[in-house]
Formats: C-alpha cells, sequence, structure tokens
C-alpha cells in the first residue's frame, strides 16, 4: 500500500513540475542581459556580431545542437522575419560559444534575444515562441 502512495505522490509532483515549465515555455521576458545594463558594451563579441544596423529589430536565436524545440522555434522566427520588414533572424550555436551562456543568462535552448539595431536587449523568450505574443511584443519597436 505505501508503494501505491509513493506512486500516486510521485505522479502528482512530475505532473505540477511538467505543467509549470510548460506554461513558461514561449513566453516573453523583459530585461537586459545579465551584468550589460541592457546596452551593446555588455554584450559579448559573438552576440555583437550579429547586430545588423539596416534591421530595426534583431531575433537572435541561441540553440544548441541537441535542442529537440530549435528546428520549431527557427521556423517561427525565421517565418515572422520574412514576413515582417525590419525584422531580422540570425542564429548562434551554443555548442560553438560555450562561454555565452553564463554570461547570457541562458539556461535552456532556444532562447531568442531580441535585440535593438543598437544592440540593446529588448527581451527574451524561452521555448518555441508564440508568433501572435511575439509580434504583439515587436510592434513598439519597429
Amino acid at each position: 500500500m505505501i508503494g501505491l502512495w509513493v506512486g500516486l505522490g510521485t505522479l502528482v509532483v512530475a505532473t505540477i513540475v511538467g505543467l509549470r515549465w510548460r506554461t513558461r515555455q514561449g513566453r516573453i521576458a523583459g530585461g537586459a542581459v545579465p551584468g550589460s545594463a541592457g546596452s551593446k558594451p555588455g554584450l559579448p563579441e559573438p552576440v555583437l556580431r550579429q547586430v545588423d544596423g539596416a534591421a530595426a529589430v534583431i531575433l537572435l536565436q541561441l540553440n544548441t545542437p541537441v535542442c529537440a524545440q530549435c528546428p520549431q522555434a527557427r521556423a517561427v522566427l525565421g517565418e515572422l522575419a520574412a514576413t515582417t520588414p525590419g525584422v531580422r533572424h540570425a542564429e548562434l550555436n551554443l555548442a560553438e560559444h560555450p562561454e555565452l551562456a553564463g554570461r547570457l543568462g541562458v539556461r535552456s535552448t532556444p532562447t531568442t534575444l531580441v535585440l535593438s539595431r543598437t544592440g540593446d536587449e529588448l527581451f527574451r523568450v524561452r521555448g518555441v515562441p508564440r508568433r501572435a505574443d511575439l509580434l504583439s511584443a515587436l510592434r513598439p519597436h519597429l
């Protein structure tokens, strides 16, 4: 009988953790890169190379080769950039720049940094972005 209660308790805890994780995926989070005060000089060089003064907004997707959700994020971000003037999509592989994860405060991939043409971090999205939410958040910056 104790085994049944342990199993049910484990199932309840796993369900709660899974639901909490799921609700946080694709949500837009404000704030700047830790330690950068939201400005271009605090960004690492590999990120700065992605800043394009011609685009009003850069969607910088941070990914890894083993990321299961990165292809979905790539599709959403690529389509949004292709259909929205002033938006550019770029990718940075954290496997090639492992030190960036800590410097940028990235705990999971995909994470998308939304940068202005001057290199300021406007906001970020963890997980696969929801197109409608992302477009609404981008409108004031276009």
